[in-house]
């Protein structure tokens, strides 16, 4: 993947240059391919740490698929370090664990990014966000979700930094892990893989986020550290 982290985080999908959309258009057909086969549609999306571009991939990721004319919700669950409000400049007063708190619903509480995506921001976090995502609430909000929407991208904290991470990952179909070259090293990978594998937690594929022209060197040292 091209180093898309300030370009994206400004302008997404429909904005950054060619080589950038065309990347997200092949992450697109493969994530695709692998729900259609494996009948899944709530999608975790996460890092080993802070600073890898997860939240820019997850917001470029649903803006692809919206592309397809497919009804998709992306939710921000890093209720530690929210981002998608600001990146995308939205309001969050209200939003996702204001809806599993039964304070709102989903139809009044979701912003429309365009016909066929809507965004759920953070909203009003708790003191407990772990114990929120481990909850029945979170349970039937996401049941909702599934009903209403063909794809469910979850944006959540990083794997190696807070629980939360697993907690919500264990309650999606599969989850996509983003590393950046040059920030995330083979031990942070390996540890992040052995936690999310020793959870039985499906881990759909890896993302290598910042290649810059060193792409094949880098999905080589990684390949390595997956094995």
């Amino acid at each position: 993947m091209p180093d898309i982290k300030n370009a994206a985080a400004a302008a997404p999908v429909k904005k950054v240059p060619f080589a950038v959309s065309e990347a997200y258009k092949n992450i697109r057909t493969n994530l695709v391919s692998i729900l259609a086969r494996q009948g899944n549609k709530v999608i975790a999306v996460s890092s080993p740490n802070a600073s890898e571009g997860k939240s820019t991939t997850a917001i470029n990721t649903a803006i692809s698929l919206s592309q397809l004319n497919k009804k998709v919700i992306l939710i921000d669950a890093d209720a530690h370090r929210p981002s998608l409000h600001s990146k995308l400049r939205l309001d969050n007063k209200n939003g996702l664990m204001d809806v599993i708190n039964g304070i709102t619903d989903i139809d009044s509480t979701v912003k429309k990014y365009n016909t066929y995506l809507d965004i759920l921001t953070v909203g009003n976090i708790p003191q407990n966000p772990t114990e929120v995502f481990d909850s029945v609430g979170f349970d039937g909000f996401l049941t909702a979700a599934k009903e209403k929407y063909d794809y469910v991208i979850i944006d959540t904290p990083p794997v190696n930094l807070l629980s939360d991470a697993s907690v919500i990952s264990q309650k999606c179909d599969g989850l996509v892990l983003v590393v950046r070259a040059g920030i995330t090293t083979h031990s942070m990978l390996k540890r992040s893989l052995s936690a999310l594998k020793m959870l039985d937690i499906n881990i759909i594929g890896i993302i290598l986020n910042g290649t810059g022209n060193t792409s094949k060197r880098y999905y080589k040292d990684y390949y390595k550290a997956y094995k």
